[in-house]
């Protein structure tokens, strides 16, 4: 006589061995939605709003549905169309609070001959600065600088 499997033993069982055999698809797009259900789900607890919890499984729903389908192409071309869209977008952010990290400890400003980007770190005071573009040369005070004169002046 033969055992009897427990349903939902199996289903976990068959679903790994999917899973180790490559026919499951996780990728960028499904793990961004597993990501942004998780997100939805502990903004709903935090503040609060359980009516809205349900929002939390579309996602997820979608990711699942993503994993199981059997149209690689629709899958990869969705996949595609999200990194075109995604990896741009990141790096700008990343961009952008790389900036304003850096702006704390440096001067930003332009040089004068080519309008090139130059920066100088903040506590330098007066410097002489030489544009690695057009060798154009000048002098540029930092924040230094200025509190060094507005402190002479107060003395």
């Amino acid at each position: 006589m033969a055992p009897v499997q427990n349903p939902i033993r199996s289903m976990f069982t068959n679903f790994f061995r999917n899973l180790k055999s490559g026919k499951l698809a996780i990728d960028e797009f499904s793990l961004f939605l597993i990501i942004l259900a998780f997100v939805v789900l502990t903004f709903t607890i935090f503040l609060n709003l359980n009516r809205f919890a349900f929002l939390a499984w579309i996602p997820l729903i979608i990711a699942y549905w993503r994993s199981l389908s059997r149209n690689r192409i629709r899958r990869f071309k969705e996949n595609q169309l999200f990194t075109r869209i995604y990896y741009p977008t990141s790096s700008a952010v990343k961009n952008t609070y790389r900036w304003l990290k850096r702006k704390k400890e440096h001067s930003y400003f332009d040089c004068k001959n080519c309008e090139m980007k130059l920066r100088i770190p903040k506590k330098t005071g007066h410097v002489k600065v030489t544009c690695p573009k057009c060798n154009h040369s000048f002098v540029k005070k930092t924040m230094r600088g200025y509190i060094k004169k507005l402190t002479y002046r107060v003395s």
